[in-house]
């Protein structure tokens, strides 16, 4: 930050200069301007009908409280939706989780909103912690995000149907999803990235096991969700989970890759949601529908196996 004048509202203080766009912008435009950016999105997408039932997955990070914030907002000025209902997925993360499920509760508390706690040794009998600890020694080694990303994923869908939702807002930021969509390239995920397509039709088929998934931060790089939420005061916890800390998985190198490259190319991270979008389109509109097995365990669809990745997970910590 320095001292300039804001090329939205002429004032001469204290600036935000962003580097992919060259403007120099005030706290209070700034601010301004992140809001109204999380609704421009929502609306362009779509992402949100009058009288939706609204369903927030809150770990109490920047990202999660500081989209929860903004739907409230909108929620009460924009959709008149019915309450929103958080939800808070509980890995059992030693020295982590317990302490930012408290920062979401404060939260929740402080705006009347209904949280619901989900943990992995309610739904599966262990902990993260645990189910790593039981396959280290294990012949097919896999790292925790492997397990958590899956059973996360699963969980946070089956409360939200269990709620009854229309949508399930994810706190996912424009580094993420620049992240996720260069980590799918380079693994040649296509359908995948079809399956992704913003105005995608949702068949009844699918309707009964997935509940619409919607990233209204999707445009906001994550340094700027850090600033706003800093700025707005949201009482939020700072770390990251340690697993993804310490283990070299692909996608922290992926992440390290568009960190540096933006030091030379700071529009980087807007030129891989472009090429996701415009990507995402071409492709769902090119792939033919092809038929799937539905998992003998649960009945979601699973491809080609007889198990979905889930069930195989979950027959792996039982067993």
């Amino acid at each position: 930050m320095k001292t300039a004048t804001c090329d939205y509202c002429n004032t001469k203080t204290i600036v935000v200069h962003r580097k992919y766009s060259g403007e120099l912008i005030c706290t209070n435009c700034f601010t301004n301007r992140i809001e109204k950016n999380i609704f421009q999105t929502i609306s362009k997408y779509k992402m949100l009908r009058s009288q939706d039932k609204i369903v927030v997955g809150v770990s109490g990070g920047k990202d999660s409280l500081a989209l929860l914030y903004n739907l409230i907002k909108i929620q009460k000025n924009n959709y008149h939706s019915k309450p929103i209902i958080a939800v808070t997925i509980d890995e059992g993360i030693r020295n982590y989780r317990a302490n930012s499920i408290k920062n979401a509760i404060r939260f929740c508390k402080k705006y009347s909103i209904e949280h619901v706690i989900v943990s992995f040794e309610e739904k599966t009998g262990k902990s993260l912690d645990e189910i790593v600890d039981l396959k280290n020694n294990a012949e097919e080694h896999k790292y925790a995000c492997n397990f958590c990303a899956t059973i996360r994923r699963r969980l946070l869908n089956e409360t939200a149907k269990e709620l009854g939702a229309d949508v399930l807002a994810m706190g996912h930021n424009l580094t993420d999803v620049a992240e996720t969509f260069l980590m799918n390239v380079l693994f040649k995920r296509y359908k995948l990235i079809a399956n992704q397509y913003m105005f995608k039709k949702e068949t009844d088929e699918l309707k009964k096991y997935f509940v619409k998934r919607i990233t209204p931060l999707m445009k906001i790089p994550e340094e700027e969700i850090f600033l706003y939420s800093n700025l707005k005061k949201i009482d939020y916890y700072p770390s990251h989970c340690p697993y993804r800390e310490k283990d070299p998985i692909l996608r922290k190198r992926v992440l390290e890759f568009i960190q540096e490259s933006k030091k030379f190319s700071p529009e980087i991270e807007f030129n891989l949601l472009n090429g996701f979008l415009e990507m995402s389109e071409i492709l769902s509109n090119n792939y033919k529908s092809t038929s799937y097995n539905t998992c003998k365990e649960c009945g979601y669809p699973c491809g080609n196996a007889s198990l979905c990745l889930y069930c195989t997970y979950l027959k792996g910590v039982k067993e």
